[in-house]
């Protein structure tokens, strides 16, 4: 689980705070596809606004999707995106600042889905405090013309122009508008033609040129319009035109077999041996392990010197890593004293290491299913 604190200034009680209890009321519990859950949220002692949302294993679009004009992994990525906006259209919430730093592809059995992790209710939190302050809200290279304009303009339409400039770079390796300053780029995405994609792909005799992309670029016209309008009127409209599209110029190829965004761990289940009561097993590919002393911890460990959440064990990245909660009295692993905001390795050969948090020991020994 991850715990977010919004800004500073949505207080308990002020007009933001009430929107967003009206929006997460909508999303917590929920499950929605390649939408990251929100698993509760209210406000702690202090009148600050907060959101648990689930921990989502995964690398970055432009980790994963490295090849120029490689049209198969960002149709999965176009596709897989507009169905979750195009849910979360239908219940009035729009995102209103998508970008790649928003979007994280989680493995799954066949390769990736992409999954949103920051969500339009938080979003629009930030969006209410720069509105007071006369402020444009958003990213500016992933803006809509409208957003520049006029935020009360700002519809699905703006999360579907935001999500064809992030095809475009994925495909082109460039960003449509790349001006300098913020006036340039506001130039750019209202008044500025939608550049020609530059597609780099290798030729039959292993020469890299510059690829003829017709089609694509008409979709990108579609896509990035300057009017809403004139957009694509879903999501899923909008990756079948791009599928259709880099067919249409040749610049398809779909793997027989997508390959796994990690390699699979061979022990999964994490045997925990506490020093008092019993042995506990966790499936570590459902999340991470909290340990601490707070009711709330995957495993709880009755000692007053502990902290409320002390430590935990979690997978990323193909690897299971043991981290301090930022507690009061420390951990350590294998007697190495662990870091605030700093993890290290934890053995799943199947044979036994420990975690100490300040007086507790705690073995571990990772299991095969």
């Amino acid at each position: 689980m991850v715990v977010k604190w919004l800004r500073a200034e949505v207080h308990e009680g002020s007009e933001a705070a009430k929107r967003f209890e009206h929006e997460a009321s909508r999303m917590a519990g929920r499950s929605f596809d390649g939408v990251i859950k929100v698993e509760d949220y209210g406000s702690d002692e202090f009148g600050r606004t907060w959101m648990a949302m689930e921990f989502v294993d995964g690398m970055p679009p432009n980790s994963v999707i490295l090849r120029p004009g490689d049209t198969w992994g960002v149709h999965r990525l176009l596709e897989g995106v507009g169905r979750s906006l195009d849910e979360l259209h239908g219940l009035g919430v729009v995102h209103r600042d998508l970008k790649p730093d928003n979007i994280i592809l989680r493995g799954v059995a066949h390769g990736w889905d992409p999954v949103i992790i920051d969500l339009g209710i938080a979003k629009w939190l930030a969006h209410e405090v720069a509105t007071a302050t006369g402020s444009v809200f958003g990213t500016p290279h992933y803006m809509s013309p409208e957003q520049f304009k006029d935020t009360k303009s700002v519809g699905p339409a703006t999360d579907r122009y935001a999500l064809a400039v992030i095809g475009f770079e994925l495909l082109s390796q460039e960003l449509p508008y790349d001006g300098s300053t913020l006036p340039e780029l506001l130039h750019q995405h209202m008044e500025s033609s939608v550049p020609s994609l530059r597609i780099r792909a290798t030729d039959e005799h292993g020469i890299e040129r510059l690829r003829p992309v017709p089609t694509l670029d008409a979709f990108m016209q579609v896509a990035m319009a300057k009017a809403p309008s004139g957009r694509y009127g879903s999501g899923a409209e909008m990756a079948e035109a791009f599928r259709k599209a880099a067919m249409a110029d040749g610049l398809w190829s779909a793997p027989a077999t997508p390959a796994p965004l990690f390699e699979p761990l061979e022990r999964p289940i994490l045997e925990m041996r506490p020093p008092r009561g019993p042995v506990q097993r966790f499936d570590i590919r459902e999340g991470p392990v909290v340990m601490g002393r707070h009711e709330a911890c995957q495993l709880v460990l009755t000692s007053p010197r502990l902290s409320r959440l002390h430590a935990c064990i979690y997978p990323h990245r193909g690897r299971v890593w043991v981290a301090d909660l930022n507690s009061q009295n420390g951990t350590r692993y294998q007697d190495k004293q662990l870091g605030n905001s700093t993890s290290m390795p934890v053995r799943t050969d199947g044979k036994p290491s420990t975690v100490t948090l300040y007086d507790q020991v705690v073995e571990v020994v990772a299991l095969r299913p």
